[in-house]
Order: C-alpha cells, then sequence, then structure tokens
C-alpha cells in the first residue's frame, strides 16, 4: 500500500472521529449578559462598583437592602465565625483614615458594630489594612473587616483574624438566594439589581470554572482538532474573497471573516459590492448575500438612485438592506448553497454579481463618479462564462 493511500486512509479515520464526536456532543456555551457598566466600560472601576453595593444596602426597595445585607452577615458569621447585629445602620463610602480611605462602612447605630470593607477589583493591595482596623477605637467583637476580591485573595498577616476574604461572586450568589428579584415591584430596580448581577458574574467568569471550560480539559484533543477545523475553514473563505476579487479586477477590504468588501481601491470609490457570509460562518443557513453597498457621501444620495434606477431590471429582483452610520445597504440579494458545492464558491459568487449585479453595479459607479475612469475592471463585470 502506497505512502499517499495510507495518509488518505489516516485523514479518513480523523474526520470520522471528529465528525463522530460532534454528532454525540452537545458543545456547551456561555453566553454573557452584558450590563450597564460593560457599554459604558466602567464594570471595573472599584469606585462606582463600592457606590453600588452601598446603594443597595441602603436603599428604600426593603427586599434588596435585606438580601444584600444578609448575605453579607451570613458570609461574616461563616468565616469570621462573628453574629453582629446590624439593624439600624448608616452606610458611608470613602471614608478618610488617617493614612488612606475605606472604600465601604457599615455601621449601627445602636450597639455600634461595624463593617469595613476594602474593595479590590484588578488593583494590587497597598493598603493598610491594619490603620483602617485600628482607626476605629472598638471592642474586636464589635467590628469585622471584609477585603472583598475577584479571586480568592490571602489576608496580610497583621490583620489575620480581623479581616475575612470574601469575593464578590461569594456576596452576590447568596443575595441571589436570598432575593427574589422577579417579585420585586419596582420594574427599575429589578432592572438595575438584575443588571448588576450580570457585571459581577461577568467579571468573575475568568476566575469560576464553567461548563465550557469543562467541557474543554475534558475533551482537549477532539476540541482542538475543532479549532483546526476552524483555522482552515476562515482560511478557504478568505481565499475565496480574495480570488472573487481579483477576478473582477478589484481588490478586497475587510478583516471580518463573515464579510469582505470589493472595491476599486485605486479610484477611492465609496460604492462597492460587498459578500456577506455570515449565516454561511455561523452554521446558522446555508446561505450568503452579495450588496451592492454605499459609503459616506455616496449613501446621501441613496434616494436620488432609486428614483434614477427604479424601472432598472437589476433593481427591481432585490431588496433594501439596513443604513447605519456611514454605510448603507442600498440592493442586497441573498442566495441559497448547497454545501457539496462550497469547493467551487468563488466561481458561483461570481458569476451571481456578473449576472444580478453587473449592469446596475456599473451604471450606479458612473452615475456617481463620471470623471473616473473603471475601464481596467469595467469588462470584466461583462464577461459572463460562456457555461454559465
Amino acid at each position: 500500500m502506497s505512502k499517499n493511500i495510507i495518509s488518505q486512509k489516516a485523514v479518513e479515520l480523523l474526520d470520522y472521529q471528529l465528525q463522530t464526536f460532534l454528532n454525540q456532543n452537545e458543545i456547551p456555551t456561555v453566553k454573557q449578559n452584558v450590563g450597564f457598566l460593560e457599554i459604558i466600560n466602567k464594570s471595573h472601576n472599584e469606585t462606582i462598583n463600592s457606590n453600588l453595593y452601598a446603594h443597595f444596602l441602603s436603599c428604600k426597595i426593603n427586599p434588596i437592602k435585606h438580601a444584600f445585607l444578609d448575605a453579607l452577615l451570613d458570609l461574616i458569621e461563616e468565616k469570621a465565625s462573628k453574629k453582629l447585629s446590624i439593624a439600624q445602620f448608616q452606610v458611608r463610602t470613602e471614608l478618610a483614615t488617617t493614612t488612606g480611605r475605606i472604600d465601604i462602612v457599615l455601621e449601627d447605630n445602636l450597639n455600634l458594630n461595624t463593617i469595613l470593607i476594602e474593595n479590590k477589583i484588578y488593583h494590587n493591595l497597598h493598603n493598610d489594612l491594619k490603620e483602617y482596623w485600628t482607626f476605629f477605637k472598638l471592642n474586636e467583637s464589635k467590628k469585622v473587616g471584609v477585603l472583598l476580591t475577584l479571586k480568592p485573595h490571602t489576608i496580610p498577616v497583621e490583620v489575620q483574624g480581623k479581616f475575612i476574604n470574601i469575593t464578590h461572586w461569594e456576596w452576590i450568589s447568596k443575595v441571589k438566594e436570598i432575593l427574589d428579584v422577579d417579585s420585586l415591584k419596582d420594574e427599575a430596580y429589578k432592572r438595575y439589581v438584575t443588571d448588576f448581577f450580570n457585571t459581577i458574574e461577568n467579571i468573575s467568569t475568568t476566575y469560576k470554572m464553567n461548563n465550557s471550560a469543562k467541557f474543554f480539559f475534558n475533551n482537549a484533543i477532539q476540541v482542538n482538532k475543532v479549532y483546526d477545523t476552524i483555522v482552515e475553514g476562515h482560511g478557504y473563505l478568505i481565499s475565496q474573497y480574495q480570488l472573487i476579487a481579483e477576478k473582477l479586477g478589484l481588490q478586497t477590504y475587510g478583516s471580518d471573516i463573515n464579510w469582505r468588501n470589493i472595491w476599486d481601491e485605486e479610484n477611492h470609490l465609496d460604492t462597492f459590492i460587498t459578500i456577506d457570509a455570515q449565516d454561511l460562518v455561523s452554521g446558522k443557513y446555508p446561505r450568503y448575500k452579495i450588496i451592492l453597498e454605499l459609503m459616506r457621501k455616496d449613501k446621501d444620495r441613496v434616494e436620488e438612485l432609486s428614483v434614477k434606477f427604479e424601472n432598472h431590471a437589476q433593481f427591481n429582483d432585490k431588496f433594501r438592506g439596513q443604513t447605519r452610520g456611514m454605510h448603507c445597504h442600498f440592493l442586497v440579494k441573498e442566495y441559497d448553497i448547497d454545501l457539496n458545492d462550497l469547493d467551487k464558491f468563488a466561481e458561483i459568487v461570481e458569476h451571481n454579481i456578473k449576472t444580478d449585479f453587473n449592469k446596475i453595479f456599473i451604471e450606479v459607479v458612473e452615475y456617481l463618479y463620471p470623471g473616473k475612469n473603471i475601464n481596467i475592471w469595467k469588462h470584466n463585470f461583462m464577461a459572463v462564462n460562456k457555461n454559465d
């Protein structure tokens, strides 16, 4: 048996094993719910984070206030063996001491029980916790220090037995056990609390083993093979985009695997063809889109173009797409493709462009850019293969 035959047999065996693995396993994915703090890029801001904890601890929505407080007291009792009574209390943030500022302080107005919270997200611990501790002239049975961190953190030797470590996820997880968010009558606070839960979960994800990470380590060999196939698939599609552009005498623009612009780079045209393969890449549907796209000042003339070309044969067989920012999907057409024909993707898409977009693309470009010379590529759009 020749080496080539043996090599082909090995490849077929690997393909069979990989296909069997994919058929027999549902690969878990982790969906992150983006909160408001992620949107404004403040999810790791310790001051904002502390202010939110302080607000929920002192807000007028009793179920929320008691859930945050009771969860904290439960963790303190569990980790410090101290059962503190906190009833009529005030919450202060950024409380100045002799050498620094304590992030959050809870003080009971009746029995003076006090909780000091030093909030750390990504910053290293440089604060003088011993000074914070001695700043409050109270019996040690009436106070406890909390080092609040993303991941478990060692308590400095000088304050061991005085401070305990609680992670953000530990606190929020216990709050979620106590608080029935769905029962909250205040819709705004329902959103605020849910948003905060999502933020804490998102910033804590790095330090938690989730089902997706666990699946990877349990199936690393096969999952790495899957990754290799992704690289190959993406590489193939990129080469097909490039081949389409070359056959049309144009250039590609873009770095996203889901799409490529096919444009006249030399003339800097803001009207171009876009190939959108997002459905194909995601596996959602075996289809792709071809788009006649307008950008910048060209986009501003879309209504003018609609009137100009309303009776054009290649205008009425397409639909109008989205307009966002500087971009307008002026004319869009979808195409289904048999997965067995993907080895001819460039050839098929080139044919679609030449038969469905060639005339209107050229005429729109000539209308918008009457002074530009497009003869170097214009004839490529009209040269439909005889076999088509």
